[in-house]
């Protein structure tokens, strides 16, 4: 008995070691090469600037135009209500007279000084219509200001020609109301879940990306063992399930350290925009709501301003997405390694692998479908079916998890019946890889493979 103890642990050291053999190998030759250097250091890089430039848009300090208006009708009195007409995206200049046309804009000496001619003719109240034109094409901010501070204007000046009202009490009606849809589970949550909508869709597509590249991976690996008959010396000393398992283990390693390299990247290049780029971005003393003063509107957008830098910085917890992607990339890499692992056994070469990946594939693809349906649509049916089956959950739940619509129950069932697949197909793979990885010249039908499964 003590003898057949030490046979066993003796076998058991033998296993783990050439095991360990297998998953440094793998790891080792991919993590070496230039590709996977370049990518884990681009990426992060390229995520970063893209960050940098949408928060440098929010707060960037644009040169003020000079709004020359020509209101020979004197329906905005001569006068804008601005909150600060100095540190404002633009100033308003009058001129009493019609002015014809673009060209004498543009060739008159006395409107040389302004960048933009806001036309209101005569037919304003009849056509709603009022034309700008600019001598160099103004920002979308910009654009956003002087419709809003010219419309309101002239709604004012109907309110106070053809009613009662007073200039207090008109603006005191048009400010806006702050409408929000919340969970009645969670009345004091926020309604930003359009964007975290978005946040997930992302994940999504990352976890589609490395499954689908990984696993590929995979199959290419053994594809060219096979064809290179090395897999016929590695065979001789390590069981085809051991060599199938280092391999998946070895690569799906590759994987999580190039996503852990990225967070880590992400997260020290965003904490370093913070600090040292845009401090007062996520200062809450900076964030002003709307307000009124004698009568009018002022410091409505401030807000606004920084509510992507909010959302980034606070509302989204990334600890929870990290954490969940973590466990549906391993469980979807799993299934679908093996998978590819059972196809690459299967065939001669790569070429003959596009009949079989196809069919594969399809649940990704229908998968990454029903994700983007979700974005607009986060309580759709489909989604919370797509979110359980375990070949398309991995894509799914993500989305689910990020906008917070997912309850215990079905997060538990679609992480135990995605561990349940795993299992099935990693028996399935075992059962087709041995004996498939040893053939050569034919190509497996069908009939065969299904054989292969009930040889013991």
């Amino acid at each position: 008995m003590t003898f057949l103890l030490k046979q066993y642990n003796k076998q058991k050291e033998v296993t783990m070691s050439n095991l360990k053999l297998i998953i440094g190998r793998e790891y080792n030759t991919r993590v070496r090469k230039k590709s996977f250097l370049a990518t884990t250091i681009l990426i992060p890089i390229v995520f970063i600037g893209f960050m940098f430039g949408v928060m440098y848009l929010g707060l960037e300090d644009e040169k003020q135009v000079k709004v020359l208006v020509a209101d020979p009708g004197g329906w905005c009195g001569t006068k804008i209500f601005q909150e600060d007409p100095l540190n404002t995206p633009a100033q308003f200049y009058f001129y009493e007279n019609y002015i014809d046309s673009a060209a004498q804009f543009l060739n008159d000496p006395k409107f040389e000084e302004y960048d933009i001619l806001i036309s209101l003719n005569e037919k304003v109240p009849q056509n709603r219509r009022v034309v700008a034109y600019y001598k160099k094409n103004p920002s979308l901010k910009i654009k956003s200001y002087i419709e809003n501070r010219i419309e309101a204007r002239i709604r004012e000046y109907f309110a106070l020609k053809k009613t009662d009202l007073t200039l207090q009490q008109y603006n005191l009606i048009q400010l806006p109301f702050d409408f929000k849809f919340l969970d009645a589970l969670d009345p004091e949550g926020k309604d930003d879940s359009a964007r975290r909508a978005t946040v997930g869709f992302g994940f999504a597509i990352l976890i589609y990306f490395f499954i689908f590249f990984y696993s590929n991976q995979v199959m290419r690996g053994v594809i060219e063992e096979k064809t290179n008959r090395v897999v016929e010396i590695i065979i001789s000393s390590v069981k085809p399930f051991h060599l199938m398992l280092g391999k998946i283990t070895g690569i799906g390693l590759v994987g999580l350290t190039q996503f852990m390299i990225w967070v880590v990247m992400s997260g020290i290049g965003l904490f370093l925009l913070r600090i040292f780029v845009f401090p007062d971005m996520v200062d809450p003393a900076n964030w002003d709501a709307a307000a009124m003063e004698n009568g009018e509107i002022v410091n409505q957008g401030i807000a606004q301003s920084n509510d992507f830098v909010n959302f980034i910085y606070f509302d989204i917890n990334w600890f929870v997405m990290i954490s969940f992607f973590l466990i549906y990339f391993i469980g979807g890499f799993l299934i679908y390694s093996g998978i590819f692992a059972m196809i690459g056994a299967m065939v001669d070469s790569e070429t003959d692998t596009q009949q079989l990946v196809l069919p594969v594939t399809m649940p990704l693809i229908l998968a990454y479908l029903v994700a983007s349906l979700m974005l607009t649509n986060p309580e759709s049916v489909i989604g919370t079916w797509f979110s359980v089956i375990p070949l398309t959950s991995p894509i799914v739940m993500v989305v689910k998890v990020a906008i917070g619509t997912v309850s215990p129950f079905i997060l538990i069932v679609s992480i135990v019946l995605l561990i349940l697949t795993f299992i099935a197909t990693t028996w399935m793979a075992a059962k087709i890889y041995r004996t498939g990885i040893l053939m050569y010249g034919k190509k497996a039908s069908w009939r065969e493979v299904l054989k292969w499964l009930k040889y013991k």
